[in-house]
């Protein structure tokens, strides 16, 4: 049962701290993992971990739908196995799209670990609190189901937030998405936030950081993840075309509402609005095509505030391009002797594939979004009630 991920660069070792214990009195199986032995139920942990890290190779759905009952600890032997397959989630956020060279922050051109030396991923017992979660878990339940997955204690290590956003995407093609996202430790997340806004009904707490996600290990894990968070923020405005719930609609705009405003907001304050470049690698495919996030026919029953309020929401990548096009018209006052010049080079770059023909487009999309026309009504269905709805 061996399964070893080839590291692609230099790494530095995840720092761990789990619980380790020798009583498996409870779990009499034994299974050898990497010539270790180690209880049944250590095995299924081990490889819900290494699921997580490489999904590709493994049977994820089978991983979400079995279960085992685990004893209160692990043994001492599990925790280094463990620890040592923690090490390699460097490697498996290259794999996800830190291998491309890129220009960096500063505008020296690299793969991600050739730009930015990987710092240690600190691993809290959270982590492990997951897994066992996910190993005793049936995922394949209906969400309502499911044993709670409490809130953190304290603030989130960021090997944490990785663990449970890959956690989300082993899921996210699957019914137990739904059920790990209601989870408090979840919503407590920023990553999870960052990565998957879709899966949530409400915008972020307070208490969520995103400040996490901006400077240290936090920034270059973003920078691995930025190209499929691209794609899901792309994905999410495609989907808005469909939707007929005013409520799903505004549910939606308000939760991508609260992670782009408090996101850029935190890019911007530690100096790295390159981080929050995924907004325009979101946006630019549909304005090339000029598909506008516009809902195609609302739920006409529904009060005409509801649905205006639904199409404003429906806005909200579009509203992070408007605030991209100021931070545009600032990187263009930066001069040659300014300290800083590189990296606004890079900016300026990035923010090119729009320019300001893509900037009018979004305004004049959001302007279209709030100029509300009613959603016309077939005359001929007895079951609408045609009077003028009560604002």
């Amino acid at each position: 049962m061996t399964n070893k991920i080839a590291p692609l660069g230099p790494q530095k070792p995840a720092a761990t701290r789990l619980a380790p214990d020798d009583d498996d009195d409870d779990d009499p199986e034994i299974e050898i993992i990497d010539d270790q032995l180690v209880a049944a139920s250590e095995a299924d942990l081990l490889m819900m971990a290494r699921t997580l890290l490489a999904p590709a190779q493994h049977d994820a759905w089978s991983a979400m739908c079995r279960t085992r009952k685990l004893p209160p600890k692990i043994g001492e032997t599990c925790a280094d196995v463990l620890a040592q397959t923690l090490a390699q989630t460097w490697v498996a956020l290259w794999r996800r799209g830190g291998t491309a060279p890129t220009p960096g922050v500063d505008g020296k051109r690299g793969r991600g670990w050739e730009r930015t030396p990987p710092q240690p991923l600190v691993f809290s017992p959270t982590t492990l609190t997951l897994l066992r979660w996910l190993v005793a878990t049936p995922l394949g339940a209906p969400a309502s189901t499911l044993d709670r997955l409490p809130p953190p204690t304290g603030p989130l290590a960021i090997g944490d937030q990785v663990m449970i956003y890959l956690a989300l995407d082993m899921a996210s093609t699957s019914p137990a998405a739904a059920g790990i996202a209601r989870q408090p430790l979840v919503r407590a997340t920023p990553l999870a936030w960052l990565g998957f806004p879709h899966l949530f009904d409400e915008a972020p707490k307070d208490t969520v950081d995103f400040d996490s996600l901006t400077h240290g290990a936090g920034a270059i894990v973003v920078e691995a993840l930025a190209g499929e968070i691209a794609r899901r923020w792309h994905q999410i405005e495609l989907t808005k075309r469909a939707i007929t719930s005013p409520e799903q609609l505004s549910t939606l705009g308000t939760a991508q509402d609260g992670v782009l405003v408090r996101f850029l907001a935190a890019c911007d304050r530690r100096k790295r609005r390159d981080l929050a470049a995924f907004v325009l690698d979101a946006a630019a495919p549909n304005l090339t095509r000029r598909l506008p996030p516009l809902p195609a026919q609302l739920d006409a029953t529904m009060s005409l505030s509801a649905r205006l309020a639904a199409r404003i929401a429906a806005g909200s990548l579009l509203r992070a391009v408007t605030t991209w096009s100021a931070w545009d018209q600032e990187h263009r006052g930066v001069r040659f002797i300014d300290g800083d010049y590189a990296a606004v080079q890079v900016l300026l770059a990035r923010f090119e594939r729009l320019g300001s023909a893509g900037v009018d487009l979004a305004n004049a999309w959001l302007a279209e979004l709030a100029s509300f026309a009613p959603t016309p009504v077939d005359p001929t269905d007895a079951t609408v009630d045609r009077r003028e709805p009560r604002e």
